[in-house]
């Protein structure tokens, strides 16, 4: 019905209205797989890291607002960062830890995305780290994600340097593999 809408001359309904209504419909069926950053695009922290404005700079070029921050391994998130709780400590000595969330909460790649909304609704929480079948942290999901998938456009704000992480995602996995594909000596040359 919608697109049967686009092509109605007079329409009363602007593009605009018509992708986010169709984003609304198909938002049911979205699960937190297709509207994650994958962790390739996520910048982790050791919480052990002082804060200095090199810091600073690099969280911001990441393009995210959120970071998790780890301990011992990259595996093990002990909290979630705000870049904007950082913006008052740029000529403070503390380390990450002593100003990240405590709170990190684990989602499933598989649920649904209004399930996840209400969780983000009902923790007041802007970030969850995002686990597979097997409770590997595959990515993160914000409250900017899920709203982006609702509305059918991307939300960028003052932080924000890539309107879509997952093709940026998809674009550096290509480059690496045609990379590695190139370096790789072929059967041929490994025989003379």
């Amino acid at each position: 019905l919608l697109e049967w809408q686009k092509t109605q001359p007079g329409s009363r309904l602007s593009p605009i209205e018509l992708s986010m209504a169709k984003a609304v419909v198909s938002f049911g069926e979205t699960t937190v797989g297709d509207a994650l950053v994958p962790r390739r695009e996520v910048m982790v922290i050791n919480g052990e890291d002082a804060i200095s404005p090199v810091l600073i700079d690099e969280l911001h070029k990441s393009g995210l607002n959120f970071f998790p921050v780890y301990e011992t391994k990259k595996d093990n998130i002990v909290g979630i960062l705000f870049i904007g709780d950082l913006l008052d400590q740029v000529r403070s000595t503390k380390l990450i830890k002593n100003i990240m969330d405590q709170r990190v909460y684990y989602v499933h790649e598989d649920f649904e995305l209004l399930k996840v909304f209400k969780a983000f609704l009902k923790t007041h929480h802007h970030m969850f780290i995002v686990v597979n079948k097997f409770e590997e942290f595959i990515g993160v999901i914000s409250i900017e994600n899920i709203l982006s998938e609702m509305l059918g456009e991307p939300i960028l704000d003052e932080f924000d340097s890539f309107e879509d992480l997952r093709a940026v995602a998809t674009s550096k996995a290509k480059l690496e593999h045609q990379e590695h594909i190139e370096s790789t000596p072929k059967a041929e040359e490994m025989i003379e």
